[in-house]
């Protein structure tokens, strides 16, 4: 009988939300087999990304996630690849909702991007832009440091949701 009471009531339960929170290390590098297998498999899971750019606790190692050129403590001379387009990457799934962030240059549009990404049944990705002390930036400044990247078009603000085109509307915004 208590189960019969609870089924009438199930509206009011709400469903888990399951996040997977890590770095670039992880998301890129050492980590990214098992990142490429949940993208692949259509599970109800939301993964944040904190894009440090380099491997922060190893004192700023170059990592796939560091663009060409960057100079880091244990790469004095400069990465020679590009950066690795994790969102890109994501997007290939077609059924995978993408987002990159940068909470210092548009605060309204990261919590679009959580808001949808929690929303969406399905796997979705966000890749926060995090700068680190690594950088060599006063950490203080760093919501600044993050607006500057993204209005000199170093790291780009978009938002990939694919229920959006099955309705037929823009999907990449």
């Amino acid at each position: 009988i208590k189960i019969k009471e609870l089924e009438n009531m199930k509206q009011f339960i709400k469903t888990k939300s399951f996040w997977i929170i890590g770095g670039d290390g992880w998301a890129y590098d050492i980590g990214y087999n098992g990142l490429d297998h949940v993208l692949s498999t259509n599970e109800n899971v939301n993964i944040l990304v904190l894009d440090t750019e380099v491997y922060s606790n190893t004192g700023g190692q170059s990592s796939k996630a560091s663009r060409a050129g960057s100079i880091a403590s244990f790469n004095t001379t400069g990465k020679n690849t590009n950066k690795k387009d994790l969102a890109l990457m994501a997007t290939t799934y077609k059924n995978v909702y993408v987002a990159k962030v940068a909470l210092g240059a548009d605060m309204n549009q990261f919590v679009k991007a959580l808001t949808e990404a929690e929303a969406y049944n399905g796997v979705s990705l966000i890749i926060a832009y995090a700068p680190c002390i690594n950088h060599g930036i006063n950490m203080s400044n760093s919501i600044d440091e993050e607006k500057r990247a993204v209005q000199s078009g170093y790291w780009h603000l978009f938002r990939y949701n694919p229920d959006l085109k099955e309705q037929g509307k823009k999907a990449f915004i």
